[in-house]
């Protein structure tokens, strides 16, 4: 799945703040911070959506 920043900016910031968390130089709790602060929120689908998604393009 694809990541939609709010911004190139914060796609910046939080491309250099995934390094750092994988080479361990922030905590896992910093990093939600991070996601958080960065990336757009999820939609939330209601189930007659998720249905209509499905039937659309036929997944069963």
């Amino acid at each position: 799945m694809n990541k939609k920043y709010r911004s190139e900016a914060f796609a910046a910031i939080h491309e250099t703040m995934e390094a750092l968390h994988e080479v361990g130089a922030i905590s896992k709790q910093t990093m939600c911070e991070f996601d958080e602060a960065c990336l757009s929120p999820v939609e939330t689908l209601t189930p007659e959506q998720i249905k209509e998604i499905r039937e659309r393009e036929q997944i069963l």
